[in-house]
């Protein structure tokens, strides 16, 4: 019977919404519910604390609000971006560390409209290097997928440089962006980046689940068909409560994302004080990682019983992507990794972590791999 307090360090797959943003969303709910589309008095007001919430976003990420598509997620944003691009087919270049979500969609336009696709390999840490972008992208292509910042590993990509690439090398193409990692952690300027598509959601950065954008400067055409809404890119009834909760949520994040590194660094020393031949997967915490995210590597143990003892021991984690089950990582095989290096186990720590918990999440980390250790005779 588990009897220790849960302490949650899975906040790269979703995070727990703040009890702040989400009081403001049921008084919304209730007050706020007319359809934006309606032209009476309370239909007027929704769409205009709608166009609000839009303005108030893509101000955080330095874009025009004309170009801010309000989506059910980051999911369907991404899938917007790739399967939202007018003509074809043509030819997509992603990197090998891609989200699901783009590599699927990318499937689904070679599949059904013809489109080719090629891979960017990455380096040992998860970069995309203008490089190996250059060497996969010319005239013919039409789609380019990086992401801002990887997933599981927390790689943060230098996509200017890239950018830069791509305008040389493929004028045509649009470069998509998955920033849905990064969104309330690293500062996102779309202008400076050069971006066309720059995906994000509410859900990663303790917002509610059901909302997310896609900020577009390319053209779009829409996946689903409805009453015109988006302007005219994204069917479906809009929703003010939650677009506003998105940028609550995202406002407050920016503002507090110094805690993420306090927290993650805080557990990173403590694990590695313990457990010294713990490795860390990607790049070094600083600047151009994540500032929420550990991914570690623990020699001689696997995931899956590493996982299930630090559950048992109160410490929600994961092995990486919550959108990957089963197969050993793809990330970490474009990485050069193998599922026989050791136990690769992702922490991410929140807003809501705190230091006592970080403290405690430690020791349970460090005695749930002595645990399996000693099980295995002292193997690793």
């Amino acid at each position: 019977m588990q009897t220790r307090p849960e302490i949650y360090l899975d906040n790269g797959a979703t995070t727990r919404p703040d009890p702040e943003v989400m009081a403001a969303l049921v008084d919304r709910q209730a007050n706020l519910f007319a359809n934006p589309a309606s032209r009476h008095r309370l239909g007027r007001a929704a769409a205009a604390a709608h166009e609000t919430a839009r303005a108030r976003l893509a101000a955080l990420i330095g874009g025009d609000a004309k170009h801010l598509i309000f989506t059910g997620g980051g999911t369907e944003a991404l899938g917007l971006a790739l399967l939202g691009t007018p003509g074809g087919p043509g030819h997509i270049a992603l990197s090998a560390v891609e989200h699901s979500s783009v590599a699927k969609a990318a499937r689904r336009l070679v599949q059904t409209r013809g489109w080719t696709t090629d891979g960017v390999p990455v380096d040992r840490v998860g970069r995309v290097t203008p490089e190996a972008l250059a060497a996969r992208i010319g005239p013919e292509t039409r789609i380019v997928a990086v992401m801002l910042a990887q997933n599981e590993v927390g790689t943060v990509n230098d996509i200017a440089p890239l950018a830069a690439v791509v305008r040389r090398r493929a004028p045509r193409a649009r470069l998509v962006v998955d920033a849905v990692q990064a969104l309330g952690k690293i500062p996102i300027d779309v202008a400076a980046l050069d971006v066309d598509c720059l995906a994000v959601t509410a859900h990663k950065l303790h917002g509610p689940r059901g909302i997310g954008a896609l900020w577009s400067r390319a053209p779009i055409e829409p996946v689903l068909e409805g009453g015109g809404q988006e302007g005219g890119r994204r069917g479906g009834t809009q929703s003010a409560p939650l677009a506003l909760a998105f940028a609550d949520a995202a406002e407050r994040a920016l503002a507090q994302r110094e805690h993420l590194a306090t927290t993650r660094d805080r557990l990173w020393r403590a694990i590695r004080g313990a457990l010294p031949d713990v490795r860390l997967t990607g790049l070094p915490c600083g600047p151009a990682r994540l500032p929420h995210n550990l991914h570690l590597c623990v020699p001689g143990l696997r995931s899956e019983p590493l996982l299930n003892q630090l559950d048992a021991l109160g410490v929600c984690a994961s092995a990486g992507s919550a959108c990957r089950r089963g197969a050993f990582s793809s990330t970490l095989a474009a990485l050069g990794h193998r599922a026989e290096d050791g136990a690769w186990i992702r922490l991410t720590t929140g807003r809501f972590t705190t230091l006592a918990e970080v403290d405690a999440a430690a020791e349970r980390f460090v005695d749930a791999v002595g645990r399996l250790r000693r099980l295995m005779g002292g193997g690793g």
